[in-house]
């Protein structure tokens, strides 16, 4: 006879070497009056049916084994096996995201910006604005000079152009302009007192210039022609 020192299950059968309840080795012991399990409703004299329609072993011990504890051993390995196979799963899919991952981005264009137009430096916009200033001038100065010429004269009523003397005692001179204005006629030459001129034609109305009235004349002298106030002339 054997017995579990672990869970005090008996067994005649002297074959077996573990415990079939928690597999600790079984050890000899002296051969005893067979237990008997009595009926839980208190019947004496009857043994429990399930003991009796079981294994030999069974009823020789009186125990049955405990088998809900291997369940649960097989199950909690099951479940370890499982969580591994995941863990094995989930590293080798990790490892080749990271090896055969996206390929590297395109980088995005970035829009090119116009480049503005180079300005002029400043030492060449002032020679623009006085070539500009200049233009004006000229075409202003033209215009002028037009205007004057187009103003009402009248030729000298005695027909062909005639001489006329100088009376200028006081300057010693009678000057001769660019266009027929003191302030803004440019003087061309200075006709001495006494000196004989040629009248071309002059302007139909009068002003008066140093207290002074007269008209202005074009006249021609030494080759030059120009402008002369007539208040200092004898004809």
């Amino acid at each position: 006879m054997k017995q579990c020192p672990s869970c005090r299950t008996t067994y005649t059968d002297d074959t077996l070497t573990y415990c079939l309840s928690d597999g600790t080795r079984l050890v000899d012991v002296a051969d005893e009056e067979p237990t008997v399990v009595r009926d839980r409703k208190g019947d004496s004299g009857g043994v429990d049916a399930s003991l009796a329609s079981g294994s030999p072993d069974q009823r020789t011990s009186g125990h049955l084994p405990s088998r809900p504890s291997r369940w649960i051993k097989i199950a909690a390995a099951v479940i370890v096996v499982g969580i591994a196979v995941l863990a094995i799963l989930g590293a080798g899919g990790a490892i080749l995201y990271y090896q055969l991952g996206p390929g590297p981005r395109r980088p995005t264009p970035t829009p090119a910006i116009p480049t503005p137009p180079a300005t002029a430096t400043p030492d060449r916009e002032k020679e623009r604005l006085r070539d500009e200033i200049a233009n004006i001038r000229k075409r202003l100065d033209e215009a002028n000079k037009n205007s004057t010429n187009g103003r009402s004269e009248t030729d000298d009523e005695r027909g062909s152009p005639i001489t006329a003397t100088v009376n200028s005692p006081n300057d010693g001179f009678l000057a001769l302009r660019s266009q027929p204005d003191s302030e803004h006629g440019e003087r061309v030459a200075k006709i001495p007192d006494g000196a004989e001129i040629e009248l071309l034609r002059c302007a139909a109305s009068s002003v008066t210039i140093a207290g002074r009235s007269g008209r202005w004349c074009y006249v021609s002298y030494g080759g030059q022609t120009g402008w002369v106030f007539d208040a200092w002339l004898d004809y």
